[in-house]
C-alpha cells in the first residue's frame, strides 16, 4: 500500500474532473479516495466512467445526517475532515483537494508531501483591516476550537489578516492530524458548528503553527494569497520563501515554463474563468 493518498470531495457537477484525476492517478504510487455525498452519487459516478476503473471512496451519509451538513454550507470542508479522520492511521502524508485540477507533473507524491511537511512553513498573504476574507481567517480558526486559544490565534494571525488557504498544496501529516482532530473536537454529533467560512486546512496551518513549530511567513507584496496572484508572486514565493506545489490557473497559464520546469504538481481552480486580481 500507499504511504501517502489523496482525498477528493466530489459533487455531481465536477464528475468529469473526477474522471480525469481517476485516469491520471491510476497506475501511480499514491491512493486516492472520493468523498461521495450518497450511495446515489457514488452510483452515478461509477456508471459513467469511461473505463472500468475501480476506485476508493468514502460516503458521507454513512457518517453523518447530511441535513445537518447541508445546513452549515460546509460540505467541501465537513467531507475533507471525515475523509482524514477515516483514513490518517493508514498513511503518513494526506493532501486534500478539490477536483477542479490538473497534474503537470507526476513525480514522486510521496517525496512532494514529505517536503511540504518537513519544511515547515506557512506562507500566506497580510491582508487590510477591510478586506471581507478576515472573517474566513477568524471563521475558521475561531469556531471550531476553545476559547483558551483565541488570544494566541488572534496574535498569530495578526488579528486575523493573514490569510494562508491556497498557498501551498494542503498536506496533512498524519502524525498529528489524531491531536488536530482532537483539538477542533471533530465529530458527527457537532458539526452544527461549522459554517461556510471555515476552510479546514487554514485551521490546519494555524495548528501546526501554534503546537508544532511551524513558521508563519507573510508574503511580500500579496494583499490576499496566492489563490489568484500573479505568476511573478507565486514565483518569488516559490524561489524565496517556500517550495511551492501547486499553483492556481491564472499564474500558470502567464508563465507555463516556469511551472512545467519547476517541481510543480498540480494547478488548480480549472473552474474560474475570472479571477480578481489580488497583488
Amino acid at each position: 500500500m500507499s504511504s501517502c493518498a489523496f482525498i477528493v470531495p466530489i459533487h455531481p457537477r465536477h464528475f468529469d474532473y473526477g474522471h480525469y484525476i481517476l485516469n491520471e492517478l491510476n497506475n501511480e504510487d499514491v491512493d486516492l479516495y472520493f468523498i461521495f455525498t450518497n450511495e446515489e452519487d457514488k452510483n452515478v459516478f461509477q456508471t459513467k466512467l469511461l473505463k472500468n476503473f475501480s476506485f476508493k471512496f468514502l460516503i458521507l451519509s454513512d457518517f453523518t445526517d447530511i441535513d445537518i451538513v447541508e445546513k452549515t454550507k460546509s460540505f467541501v470542508s465537513i467531507k475533507k475532515l471525515y475523509g482524514l479522520s477515516a483514513l490518517y492511521e493508514k498513511y503518513d502524508y494526506i493532501s486534500c483537494i478539490d477536483s477542479e485540477i490538473k497534474f503537470i507533473n507526476k513525480n514522486n507524491f510521496y517525496s512532494c508531501m514529505k517536503s511540504v511537511v518537513d519544511s515547515k512553513i506557512i506562507c500566506g498573504g497580510k491582508m487590510p483591516n477591510h478586506m471581507n476574507e478576515r472573517e474566513i481567517v477568524k471563521d475558521s480558526i475561531i469556531r471550531l476550537t476553545e476559547i483558551k486559544y483565541r488570544g494566541d490565534l488572534k496574535n498569530i494571525s495578526e488579528d486575523f489578516t493573514i490569510y494562508t488557504w491556497w498557498s501551498n498544496l494542503p498536506v496533512y501529516d498524519c502524525s498529528n492530524v489524531q491531536h488536530f482532530l482532537q483539538w477542533i473536537n471533530f465529530s458527527k454529533t457537532n458539526l452544527d458548528r461549522f459554517c461556510w467560512n471555515v476552510f479546514e486546512n487554514m485551521t490546519y496551518n494555524y495548528f501546526c503553527v501554534l503546537f508544532y513549530n511551524y513558521e508563519l511567513k507573510k508574503i511580500p507584496h500579496c494583499s490576499h494569497s496566492l489563490e489568484f496572484s500573479n505568476s511573478p508572486i507565486v514565483e518569488n514565493v516559490d524561489k524565496n520563501i517556500c517550495k511551492l506545489k501547486w499553483v492556481n490557473a491564472n499564474a500558470y497559464n502567464q508563465n507555463k515554463e516556469y511551472y512545467d520546469n519547476n517541481g510543480f504538481l498540480i494547478v488548480f481552480h480549472l473552474d474560474r474563468d475570472v479571477f480578481p486580481q489580488y497583488n
